[in-house]
């Protein structure tokens, strides 16, 4: 049991000094821009970005790129896996109720 606890010592303390550390190989970061930019094609290239992003954004805010049959299919498909568990819900309950019924 000794012997174990000195191996895992041995090869905690060699794992801390095989790696140098990673900051004195590393280049430092580019400045950071003071303009706020996105490639996101869902906010306004042209506009604030500070006020497209809340949790109530602005009217116009945004792009064509919103909505659209994508978004559609995926509402469908929640409420179609929705009315699904629902279903199964209530065909449990009412089973149980049959036979608890029977066995009185």
């Amino acid at each position: 049991m000794l012997l174990l606890a000195a191996c895992m010592a041995v090869v905690a303390f060699v794992s801390c000094f095989a790696v140098g550390p990673a900051a004195a190989t590393s280049e430092p970061p580019p400045p950071p821009s003071t303009v706020p930019t996105s490639d996101n094609v869902f906010l306004p290239a042209d506009g604030e970005l500070t006020e497209c992003v809340s949790a109530l954004p602005k009217p116009e805010c945004g792009s064509e790129s919103r909505g659209g049959w994508r978004q559609t299919l995926v509402f469908i498909v929640v409420g179609i896996g929705l009315a699904f568990i629902a279903w199964r819900i209530v065909r449990s309950v009412r089973r149980q109720q049959v036979g608890a019924a029977r066995g009185r």
